[in-house]
């Protein structure tokens, strides 16, 4: 990547809500409906017919138990063209897109560790070098309920005014 990402925000917990983008709040409000009695939902609770409107801009990502290792299991079309390429089925750690994985294992590691959400708000350059603006919220699945074996990302995609 030749040019660096610029945070705007990084923020991990609902005060997100004030800034955001109206898709990233609908996208969470369905998330956390799926959270019965504080338990995580799993991916099996989410029917991609009732997430139509959202598919292109979600990603998830496979969490290794006891490694925390990283895998693109399923990228958009949307995160797919900001790249420029299809990371499906390889490691984050090789693929990711910000600055540095230590700017990447902020988010995911948040999310891993704490059960919580994390939501990012950056300029980034796509695939042919401009910048766009990019908020991606990050939000746990779990099989049990309380261990996240799978990071789910939706983003969104703007151009930046200058």
């Amino acid at each position: 990547m030749t040019q660096f990402m610029k945070f705007n925000a990084r923020v991990f917990d609902e005060s997100f809500l004030q800034q955001c983008d109206e898709r990233i709040a609908e996208f969470y409000r369905m998330w956390k409906a799926k959270c019965k009695e504080d338990r995580i939902p799993s991916r099996s609770d989410f029917d991609p017919i009732e997430m139509v409107q959202f598919l292109p801009g979600i990603t998830l990502v496979d969490v290794a138990k006891e490694t925390f290792e990283l895998t693109y299991r399923l990228v958009g079309t949307n995160e797919v063209a900001v790249r420029g390429k299809d990371p499906t089925g390889e490691s984050v750690k090789e693929n990711f897109h910000a600055n540095s994985w230590e700017d990447a294992w902020g988010n995911y590691g948040h999310v891993i560790m704490t059960n919580g959400i994390a939501y990012d708000n950056s300029d980034i350059p796509n695939s042919n070098g401009v910048m766009v603006g990019d908020e991606t919220i990050f939000v746990p699945l779990s099989t049990d309920g309380e261990h996240v074996n799978i990071v789910m990302l939706f983003s969104i995609q703007r151009r930046i005014s200058r």
